[in-house]
């Protein structure tokens, strides 16, 4: 049996985290117990016991690792406590899952990869994108068909004018397009101002292909979009919020996929949290190290973090 306790009881992780878990642990009751969640507000706490199936719920979540004894830890906090909360975790040797981006900046980023190699804790952190469903149906359907010579991704929202939007949301689409297409060996980014500006950016993987990124936090709508071509191959995937996520493949001028989402699916299913909780129990059972880990991740946070203008140097 697998302990899993929760640290953050907020709105991201009330629609996407502690749906998920309590989904899992009804799902594997064999498996999987939910044994505490923590939060500086009591209430808030208090609710997540009543509203997700949570054993105990604590204010101090040292109180909670000594009482509740969990196995493994997820972390919803806001940006500046990600890697403290992480670093102090790791070093008691508990198994922990992060939101994204682990750190405010990239030397402090830098502080969690050496953390982890020093401690050697199981770890994951929420770039709920790579286990996508959506995602990797176009991916895997892709590379079955021959090698990626171009990707095209955009990232279109309503209204986003909060800074550092990049690298706090950007960032899902830089590491989607390095799981896509492999590592990033060069980029060229142009700034279209306004307000807020949009920006746009041209990247060559190591493997030579090309992939652009548009990224428009005030177009009036929101979605993301991943287009994948090769020789013969296209595959257009609408994922995340879009109002009509699917995945369609071309092979020599046919459609020979067409998939949507079950109907009604939940968010947290459609949108990856539910996979990641899958492989972090699996990770904890099996005694292996969780996927994607900071080093994992780290080249997609630096590169957002470069990207963003907002981010000091």
């Amino acid at each position: 049996m697998v302990k899993l306790a929760l640290i953050g009881a907020g709105n991201h992780c009330r629609g996407n985290h502690a749906p998920a878990l309590a989904k899992y642990a009804t799902d594997h009751p064999d498996r999987v117990a939910l044994v505490g969640v923590c939060d500086l507000e009591s209430e808030k706490a208090e609710r997540f016991v009543r509203e997700f199936g949570f054993q105990k719920a604590f204010t101090d979540y040292r109180e909670m690792m000594e009482e509740a004894q969990p196995d493994g830890c997820v972390c919803v906090m806001p940006i500046q406590h990600i890697v403290p909360l992480a670093k102090a975790l790791m070093q008691m040797g508990m198994p922990v899952t992060v939101e994204k981006p682990p750190g405010v900046s990239i030397a402090e980023s830098r502080e969690l990869v050496e953390v982890a190699r020093e401690t050697g804790v199981t770890h994951m952190v929420s770039v709920n994108r790579r286990l996508q469903p959506l995602i990797q149906r176009a991916k895997q359907w892709a590379l079955e068909q021959g090698p990626l010579r171009y990707v095209r991704a955009s990232i279109l929202r309503h209204n986003r004018r909060e800074d550092f939007f990049i690298s706090g949301t950007g960032i899902h689409c830089v590491d989607t397009l390095r799981e896509i297409g492999g590592e990033i060996a060069d980029y060229k980014m142009f700034t279209q101002e306004g307000e807020p500006d949009w920006y746009h950016v041209v990247f060559r993987f190591a493997s030579g292909a090309i992939g652009t990124l548009d990224i428009l936090p005030s177009d009036g709508s929101v979605e993301e979009r991943y287009e994948l071509f090769g020789e013969g191959y296209r595959v257009d995937a609408r994922v995340q919020t879009s109002a009509h996520p699917r995945v369609r493949c071309w092979k020599d001028n046919h459609i020979v996929v067409d998939e949507r989402p079950p109907e009604g699916e939940p968010d947290f299913m459609r949108l990856g949290p539910y996979a990641e909780t899958h492989e972090f129990v699996c990770a904890l059972e099996e005694g292996r190290p969780a996927w994607p880990t900071i080093e994992d991740v780290f080249p997609s946070l630096e590169l957002a973090y470069k990207l963003d203008p907002s981010k000091p140097e």
